[in-house]
């Protein structure tokens, strides 16, 4: 008797478990359905190609620009400098201006971004063409940030302890000697930190002006060690004949610095202005593809 009545007890666990095991089943293979249906990456569309284009002209017309922000923070940060205005209208003017921008260059990457996830890249061809537009376009975007540190770095430094060297000391004094050592010495201070973040055309820059004041103020020092009134004299002509050809050493520099950041900045256009054209050519034929299969434009 416990024997017949257990078979089927066992039968039925049986079917239960087969009925379990098919539900189970049948869930994952709907959830892998549904999964597969959403994850699908969709066709690109004639809408999603015109789109990237229209995103590829704002990000050009973005970069017009810079320019004027650049030269903006550049007039206004060198006058508060030179003017003495103080610490807290050079801050301001630093803070105002250059988060305009930064706040340009942030709102380009996102756009670059935001170009990026455009299902219109699907196609390789105007993939591999997004992908140069990007990173030549991306070029432009840290060229300007790192210009805004370059231009504070200089002003900080060039524009402002050292520019006292030259502009303020009364060479006739008789304490002209000991004032340029002082100076000279809160300029190559100054010098050293306006290095930090700069590139590598200003650090050049930077570092021949360096090379300049610090020579001129070895000579000044040496006017302070003299052991008489004769040797004193001697070197503080000396000197003074060196001062005579400070502004060419300066001004060599300062060409040298403007040819290279020219050409670099010349290269860093052209680069993007070329992947703009070709990825703008891309685009285009992409949309003549799509006019072309709907019959429009017959």
């Amino acid at each position: 008797m416990e024997e017949t009545i257990s078979e089927p007890g066992r039968g039925g666990s049986k079917r239960a478990a087969l009925i379990v095991v098919a539900l189970v089943v049948a869930l994952v293979a709907a959830g892998l359905g549904i999964w597969f249906a959403v994850s699908r990456p969709t066709e690109p569309g004639r809408a999603d190609v015109a789109r990237l284009d229209k995103q590829r002209v704002i990000v050009d017309n973005s970069m017009n620009l810079y320019d004027p922000l650049v030269q903006q923070f550049s007039g206004r940060y060198s006058n508060a400098i030179s003017e003495k205005a103080g610490q807290a209208e050079v801050d301001k003017v630093l803070s105002q201006d250059r988060e305009r921008i930064m706040r340009e260059s942030q709102a380009n990457r996102d756009r670059l971004k935001h170009m990026a996830e455009s299902p219109a890249l699907q196609g390789q061809g105007v993939a591999e063409s997004f992908n140069r537009f990007k990173d030549q376009y991306g070029a432009v975007i840290a060229y300007n940030d790192q210009l805004v540190i370059n231009t504070t770095n200089i002003y900080r430094s060039v524009g402002g302890p050292c520019a006292a060297l030259h502009s303020s000391l009364n060479v006739a004094s008789e304490s002209y000697a000991q004032d340029y050592v002082k100076s000279a010495d809160e300029c190559l201070a100054a010098l050293g930190t306006a290095k930090d973040g700069a590139d590598a055309e200003t650090t050049t820059l930077l570092t021949e002006v360096e090379a300049v004041i610090r020579g001129q103020r070895d000579k000044q020092q040496e006017v302070l060690d003299s052991k008489d009134t004769f040797e004193r004299l001697s070197k503080s002509t000396i000197a003074g004949l060196a001062l005579l050809d400070i502004n060419d050493a300066f001004a060599k520099a300062q060409t040298t610095y403007e040819t290279a950041t020219k050409d670099k900045y010349s290269k860093i256009i052209e680069s993007a202005n070329s992947s703009n054209s070709e990825f703008e050519g891309v685009l285009k034929k992409s949309l003549e593809q799509f006019d072309a299969a709907s019959g429009e434009g017959k």
